[in-house]
């Protein structure tokens, strides 16, 4: 047991490394250990990275055959942004895997242990519980505590537009109510916005260090941000979703902190509860929406919008092409159209900010 623990809390040294970098995901730390000596090992590094086992096992190759794995948190049981990790560790014939604790996470919550002894391999659990625990409460809370939420954040012009007839949109609020939403931001754990926005704008998508800063989530159906951008050279992370039928993928997207994740786009236009539900299942549970009218329309479609915040600026843009914040289809009668409650008001300079529930 003495053994057990003098290897755990090497795992959680290396665990401690992630620290700022992965949430809302977990800390973790992965060795490998043969003939009581560590040959591998490995650290979550950041939001979409991968996973310490992961990193730990193709460290060792060959090696890791016949060897024991310690790691501080459950194994993961589910495709999000990595492969499941516990067949991974199947896979490389691990015959031992001794961890601190259970994944509160729905998706393993002891079911990858289950696995993991079906197939033959020996499980410890709880070593140094309360120091993983510790280290890892602000994900636990998270887990179990904070609900799915989704925000539709926008700026307008008095006669509702986002932009001009030729798309120039900044700056329609003042910089009182651009430091708010900067300090907004770090309520979140995604901030998700289109291409279009991102083409137009080529925005930062940050907490402009007012905190922590949401993962950046881009909807760009054909890759088409270009090389110079900034969410492709900063090192915030940031995950893009593009067609899943595209067959040239630029290699300057292929950076560490930028994670591309395919999907059907066809399907998403139909129904964008594809794309919540993806973050959802990554743990991106607070997300704030700041795309154009389009994407506004396709997420209220889904009908998980709890939250609009209007950023309302004394001016009139006109122009029958110049859009608004919510585009689509619309509706046929105003009796159908969405209604807010528990509205409250706030004032920024000469710019009001209306926050509605839904």
């Amino acid at each position: 047991m003495q053994e057990h623990k003098k290897f755990m809390q090497l795992a959680l040294d290396l665990a401690k490394k992630g620290q700022g970098y992965v949430y809302p995901n977990p800390m973790v730390g992965c060795i490998l250990v043969k003939n009581h000596k560590v040959i591998s090992r490995g650290y979550h590094k950041f939001f979409g990275a991968e996973h310490a086992e992961a990193q730990a096992i193709r460290n060792a190759g060959d090696k890791a055959k016949g060897s024991t794995l310690y790691v501080n948190l459950e194994p993961c049981n589910n495709w999000g942004k990595c492969p499941p990790c516990v067949d991974l560790i199947i896979k490389s014939q691990i015959k031992k895997v001794v961890c601190s604790m259970i994944d509160p996470n729905s998706h393993a919550s002891g079911k990858s242990f289950k696995k993991l002894k079906d197939n033959g391999i020996e499980v410890i659990n709880g070593v140094l519980e309360k120091k993983s625990i510790n280290l890892n409460k602000e994900y636990v809370n998270h887990i179990k505590k904070v609900k799915a939420y989704i925000t539709i954040k926008t700026a307008v012009s008095l006669d509702g537009k986002i932009a001009t007839s030729k798309g120039d949109s900044k700056w329609i609020t003042n910089e009182k109510s651009r430091n708010f939403v900067h300090q907004i931001r770090t309520q979140y754990d995604a901030i998700l916005v289109g291409t279009n926005t991102v083409l137009k704008d080529n925005p930062v998508l940050s907490s402009h260090n007012k905190g922590k800063n949401p993962i950046r989530v881009i909807l760009d159906e054909k890759l088409k941000t270009p090389v110079n951008y900034n969410i492709i050279n900063s090192k915030i992370p940031t995950m893009i979703f593009y067609d899943e039928n595209l067959k040239n993928i630029p290699e300057y997207f292929l950076k560490d902190f930028v994670k591309l994740i395919p999907v059907d786009f066809k399907i998403v236009k139909k129904d964008f509860n594809v794309i919540i539900d993806k973050l959802h299942n990554m743990s991106l549970k607070r997300i704030v929406v700041e795309g154009g009218g389009e994407i506004n329309a396709s997420v209220l479609k889904t009908g998980k919008v709890n939250e609009i915040m209007l950023f309302i600026a004394p001016l009139i843009v006109g122009g029958r092409n110049a859009k608004t914040f919510v585009e689509g289809d619309g509706n046929d009668c105003i009796t159908d159209s969405l209604k807010l409650k528990k509205i409250t008001i706030k004032r920024f300079g000469n710019d009001i900010l209306l926050t509605g529930k839904i």
